[in-house]
């Protein structure tokens, strides 16, 4: 009786694990930097645009370009802060992020669209080195 109650609890559990990847607007965004992470650019670029009006898009993945031109000028990617969240609708929300180099931040800046599957995808995504080109002016100058 006990084991049919752990394999029943089990089964219960799996598909709220798998749903678990992609249940709010930031899992986009860590799943490409997780990615970015362990096998490149290219990589990080294919994850975001995954499922998304960008998929197959020659412009976005372009961009594993210019992130490969800021490992040659900052150096190894060595990680990444959530600087924050802004829900804009209940199914468009804003994320920023640092991407950190040994030399040196990579600011990001997503737009992620939960489409009518539940599924977040990215609709638009942005980075640059200075801060003041994605971050908030509150925040880059403490208003």
């Amino acid at each position: 009786m006990h084991k049919l109650i752990l394999v029943l609890a089990f089964s219960l559990l799996t598909p709220l694990t798998c749903f678990a990847e992609n249940d709010d607007a930031t899992s986009i965004v860590k799943r490409g930097l997780d990615a970015y992470a362990k096998e490149g650019a290219r990589a990080a670029i294919q994850s975001w645009i995954k499922d998304s009006g960008l998929e197959g898009s020659k412009e976005a993945l372009a961009q594993a370009n210019m992130l490969r031109q800021i490992e040659d000028y900052y150096g190894e990617y060595t990680g990444y802060d959530i600087v924050m969240e802004n829900k804009i609708t209940e199914r468009v929300h804003t994320i920023v992020f640092v991407m950190n180099y040994d030399k040196g931040p990579l600011f990001g800046r997503f737009q992620s669209y939960r489409s009518n599957s539940g599924k977040w995808v990215a609709t638009e995504f942005k980075f640059d080195t200075e801060a003041v080109m994605i971050l908030p002016k509150s925040i880059v100058f403490g208003e």
